[in-house]
């Protein structure tokens, strides 16, 4: 979010609007077509293009929960905490595909599985069913065996998971929320005004009354107060040709840090391995890197050794947005309540993204937003 001198020659005219939406991503293509409602005059900004980010950049997997299980978010968030976290997922899990079938976009609901690696993840997500059933989470089912027989140490299954395909979920909110795209078009700054907050982006200008920002990792290169908040993550991806058919569910394993589907055109997803540099992944580049994609191709060799010979047809990354506590941020800047944020999803966007949106939308209506308030993290900032 940074633009040139030598890329502006000229002061382009400021445009008055309603509102500005930072991002075009899932969650900025979902907040505009919201606002859209409300026949609001919107443009939507963003310094790539529509889902350029982790939106279009992630393995598809639309689960249940959080990346903790529901036994170490019981232990970090509390009682109380965990099992609504785990509602808002089930709401956020039956938004999106409500959505993407509206929409007519490609969503399945073909169940997911949660694999344990070791014995010390297995008896975690054992404990985790029981405590699930106990808060009335009844659908997840505990397998002591590996449930895809691949040689896993047992797993969760939940057969109303799912999988998405997020870039095209994305442009379609875009094209209902009928706001005007203007992609390629980094902003640089954001300026307080008396009558309006000056929006500073590359060949445009623009005064709104309000700016909405879904910039997740990019969010501290725009904004100072989330310097110390946001840290960028990056994951990396890869994806084969078609293969024979070997999966049906989405899959999770390794406490979150490996994820895997079979897409319908029958090309094997795999993803993962950022705890094995953690320092290195911390980054905005936009790369692969060998020692990640050689343990995701062990990975493949050990647990699924037939697709071996399959010919790996892509490789990618996206970036990430972590906090301190693992929850997003939603609110509004103490300086200027004009600039509302919903960022700071840790690799769960797809998870948990409508609902923050929600929240966000509650807040800019004259409420609060409840689970996801920033303010339990920026205090003096909002």
């Amino acid at each position: 979010m940074s633009v040139g001198l030598w890329q502006t020659p000229a002061e382009p005219a400021v445009e008055a609007v309603n509102t500005v939406v930072i991002g075009a991503g899932l969650i900025g293509a979902y907040l505009a077509a919201r606002l859209a409602q409300a026949n609001q005059r919107l443009v939507v900004l963003d310094a790539r293009h529509v889902a350029g980010g982790a939106s279009g950049r992630n393995g598809g997997l639309l689960l249940t929960g959080i990346a903790h299980s529901y036994a170490a978010a019981y232990q970090q968030y509390g009682h109380a905490t965990t099992r609504a976290l785990w509602q808002v997922t089930l709401r956020n899990r039956e938004a999106m595909i409500a959505t993407a079938q509206r929409l007519g976009t490609p969503v399945r609901r073909c169940g997911s599985t949660i694999l344990a690696c070791s014995d010390a993840e297995s008896e975690e997500l054992r404990e985790s069913v029981a405590l699930m059933h106990a808060d009335g989470f009844t659908d997840a089912e505990w397998h002591a065996d590996d449930p895809l027989n691949r040689g896993f140490l047992g797993g969760i299954v939940n057969a109303a998971d799912g999988a998405i395909q997020p870039a095209l979920l994305t442009a379609a909110l875009l094209r209902e929320s009928g706001a005007q795209l203007i992609s390629a078009c980094e902003v640089y700054a954001l300026e307080s005004q008396a009558n309006g907050v000056l929006v500073r982006a590359r060949d445009h200008a623009f005064l709104a009354q309000r700016v909405v920002l879904a910039t997740n990792a990019w969010t501290p290169l725009l904004l100072p107060e989330f310097a110390d908040l946001i840290v960028p993550g990056r994951g990396q991806v890869f994806a084969t040709a078609p293969a024979p058919p070997v999966l049906q569910h989405s899959a999770y394993c390794d406490y979150g840090f490996v994820y895997f589907q079979q897409t319908p055109d029958k090309r094997f997803v795999l993803g993962g391995y950022r705890n094995l540099a953690f320092e290195q992944e911390r980054t905005y580049a936009d790369q692969t890197t060998a020692l990640i994609q050689e343990q995701l191709e062990a990975f493949l060799a050990r647990y699924f050794p037939e697709l071996v010979a399959v010919p790996i047809e892509r490789r990618w990354s996206g970036t990430m947005a972590f906090t301190s506590d693992g929850l997003p941020l939603v609110g509004r800047l103490r300086r200027d309540e004009r600039i509302a944020f919903a960022v700071g999803f840790n690799g769960h966007g797809l998870g948990l993204g409508i609902m923050a949106a929600e929240e966000l939308l509650s807040e800019l209506a004259g409420g609060t937003a409840e689970l996801f308030m920033a303010r339990r993290l920026m205090g003096a900032a909002l």
